[in-house]
């Protein structure tokens, strides 16, 4: 469907809110009408010249991923046409697409994720950055989200271990996974928040993406090497998570109930609850302050209860540490929340909450 000479938020699931104001829309948020210009037909976004903008805004108190659409009625004929051509194109890209990549057989022991997997992709391969493997969030961003560029960066055979056995992927039966990039949000986990300087190491050679099945604690863990400056999927394996056995409470336990009760999340807020976010009137200053327990509940990020994913750069996840950081990403669009989890007389409390989004 094509908007009309009006100002929307228009939410990447496809709910449209509008705004009632040219100020409102764009000076609010800092956004520049000259640099927004996007379509969305049949439940698709398609950039039209110049920018495509995404940004983060509070809508009732919760943070919303949108893009802000601006069409007028001079442009309205330009965009149909614009948006006509780009169906086109990308009905063409995806066939090509899935005749590269479309597997022949598949494995069962692959079917693990939590979100459906499938063998269709956004295809941006033609807009990645010919430095995508410096920095490994990089690589990945583009590894999760389009299919021809994953299928280039696996080694095949591709390994997959499982309960000791070994089997053999070869490239027709590689199904196109995902990973995280369907996902509200994934998670890095770390054991203090000196070890989140990892993520931009740029002298990594190898890193380890992992899911972990809240309710069966069984890990997937993707095994990424960087060959001859390349970053490349060499092997998958399943494995079960190990379990704390120092005295005290185990932290994976303590999360997957902190994560689906509310009650028991309530208990294990410490007060004062520490709260930092950016100052909305200065960008450059951070506000320090503390969170009530409805404050909490109101702010809080999306915390899945089915699955906790992780990246590990290098640090060490000791499951006998007496702390640990929860980094709350999303893919690509620039939300971020951080929770500091604290052992306080034996049991797991959360003690800092930080609201750092753009």
């Amino acid at each position: 469907m094509l908007l009309s000479n009006r100002q929307y938020i228009v939410n990447l699931k496809g709910r449209v809110f509008e705004l009632t104001s040219y100020k409102e829309s764009f000076e609010e948020y800092g956004l520049n009408k000259r640099e927004i210009t996007s379509v969305m037909i049949d439940q698709a976004y398609f950039s039209c010249y110049l920018f495509t903008c995404t940004k983060f805004c509070r809508l009732s108190g919760k943070h919303t991923n949108f893009v802000s659409v601006f069409a007028n009625d001079g442009m309205k004929k330009v965009l149909i046409t614009l948006g006509v051509l780009c169906i086109l194109v990308g009905c063409n890209n995806k066939k090509n697409a899935e005749q590269s990549a479309t597997p022949t057989e598949t494995t069962d022991s692959l079917d693990f994720s939590m979100e459906e997997s499938g063998d269709t992709a956004i295809v941006v391969e033609d807009s990645i950055p010919a430095a995508v493997d410096k920095s490994f969030d990089d690589f990945f961003y583009n590894f999760a989200s389009d299919s021809v560029f994953q299928l280039k960066r696996i080694s095949f055979p591709l390994y997959f271990f499982e309960h000791k056995k070994a089997v053999k992927l070869t490239r027709s039966a590689w199904k196109y996974d995902p990973l995280f990039s369907r996902m509200p949000v994934y998670t890095v986990i770390f054991d203090d928040a000196e070890d989140m300087m990892l993520e931009k190491d740029t002298a990594q050679q190898i890193v380890h993406v992992e899911k972990v099945n809240l309710k069966n604690k069984q890990m997937k863990q993707y095994s990424f090497h960087k060959k001859k400056g390349l970053w490349t999927l060499v092997s998958i394996q399943m494995l079960a998570t190990k379990k704390n056995e120092e005295p005290g409470e185990d932290f994976l336990d303590f999360y997957t109930k902190f994560a689906v009760d509310s009650v028991f999340q309530s208990q294990r807020l410490y007060n004062p609850l520490a709260f930092v976010t950016p100052d909305p009137d200065d960008e450059f200053r951070i506000l320090e302050t503390i969170l009530d327990e409805g404050q909490w509940f109101a702010f809080r990020p999306p915390i899945s209860g089915d699955m906790l994913t992780n990246i590990k750069y290098g640090q060490s996840n000791d499951f006998s540490s007496r702390t640990k950081v929860i980094e709350y990403k999303g893919f690509g669009n620039g939300f971020n929340n951080v929770l500091h989890f604290e052992k306080v007389g034996g049991l797991w409390k959360l003690v800092r909450f930080e609201d750092l989004s753009d």
